[in-house]
């Protein structure tokens, strides 16, 4: 039994750190990755979801109600997954927001597609939550995805 579960997170775990769609240094295609293949919602503020991630799971859709509460740190985050490479991505935020516009937030799908993303918010909120700073939460992050790209 303890094999099962020890397999069952390998699994798990090599899913997450795949990225978005075998994306890396090496084999980025920018077609099947980042701006060009990400749908596009905007809402009139954080606090309103969109409806393109409504397909993903519940913490999928979980995750993406953390950004607003986390976007001024998100934005002070790298993202690993490799779209900040090719694309518009600036930060981990662009990830989940594309852009902050004057009728409201236009959400990505893209941080929903790619457990690199998901990953590093889940990390950027936990450590949040237990009051460490932007540059301890930005060396944690750096520390822990610089090897996955």
């Amino acid at each position: 039994m303890a094999a099962r579960s020890w397999l069952a997170a390998s699994v798990l775990a090599s899913l997450l750190l795949s990225g978005c769609a075998g994306a890396g240094k090496d084999n980025h295609d920018s077609d099947s990755h980042g701006a060009h293949s990400e749908n596009y919602e905007i809402t009139a503020s954080y606090d309103i979801m969109p409806q393109l991630i409504s397909v993903y799971t519940d913490n999928t859709q979980a995750a993406y109600g953390d950004v607003g509460a986390l976007k001024e740190i998100l934005k002070e985050m790298k993202c690993y997954c490799g779209c900040m490479e090719d694309n518009d991505h600036d930060s981990l935020l662009r990830c989940f927001v594309a852009d902050e516009r004057e009728e409201g937030i236009q959400w990505s799908d893209h941080g929903a597609l790619c457990g690199i993303c998901l990953s590093e918010l889940q990390d950027v909120k936990r450590l949040h939550g237990e009051g460490k700073t932007v540059e301890e939460i930005r060396s944690f992050i750096d520390k822990k995805y610089h090897g996955s790209t």
